[in-house]
């Protein structure tokens, strides 16, 4: 009898150490493990200016720099600390700046949309192209974002992906949507906007008109 009890122990320790632990795996499971989106759904956006070198000729001086990601509402979205520069001195005369998309090594004209304020507590930009039909062009797909984000103690991230990763960068689910963007803040740390965040965002921008506010004329001065 005493040998069938410890026939039975040792076959029970064997399926615990087969199956693991199930409280880890639990745990695991509950754990929602997002990784930075892959670099063909990521975007350059640049903010340069323009000086007079010694010799007379304009030389470009870029001054800011972040990565983003195509959006239905801002042709891109991207971090404020890229464009803080530019706001800041947006009004000075003697500086000429300007806002700019890599995709794929070409660079296309684009303006930062001025939505009342920034950041909004948010530290995000909208970007969008100079030209309206550029979007259509280029044909880029947006990245959707999550419906249901889990709560920030629950979403892991692997440190050595977030030390490769620039901010304005999505990180993804296993569905691929976005998940978290990878910001940075006025005082230097990196944080992540959560959906939620983001959609905030996109309510005060999808507000704010995208190009230029065109005055109608009255009809007495055609």
């Amino acid at each position: 009898m005493k040998n069938r009890n410890v026939e039975l122990m040792i076959w029970a320790l064997a399926m615990v150490l087969s199956l693991g632990n199930p409280t880890h795996a639990v745990a695991q499971d509950a754990q929602s493990v997002v990784h930075p989106a892959p670099a063909s759904n990521i975007i350059t956006v640049t903010v340069s200016e323009l000086r007079r070198a010694s010799d007379g000729q304009d030389k470009e001086v870029m001054i800011a720099q972040a990565a983003g990601f195509p959006n239905d509402t801002c042709d891109v979205i991207t971090t404020f600390d890229v464009v803080k520069s530019f706001e800041e001195r947006q009004t000075w005369k003697n500086i000429r700046q300007k806002v700019e998309v890599e995709i794929d090594g070409n660079r296309y004209p684009a303006r930062f949309r001025d939505i009342g304020f920034y950041p909004l507590g948010l530290n995000l930009a909208c970007i969008d192209f100079d030209s309206p039909q550029l979007r259509s062009q280029l044909q880029l797909s947006a990245l959707p974002l999550e419906d249901d984000s889990p709560d920030v103690s629950h979403v892991s991230y692997d440190d050595v992906e977030i030390a490769k990763s620039d901010p304005g960068t999505p990180f993804l689910n296993q569905r691929g949507e976005i998940s978290s963007v990878l910001i940075a803040t006025p005082n230097g740390p990196l944080e992540f906007a959560s959906p939620q965040d983001i959609r905030r965002f996109l309510n005060a921008a999808a507000g704010s008109p995208s190009g230029p506010i065109l005055l109608r004329r009255p009809l007495s001065s055609i």
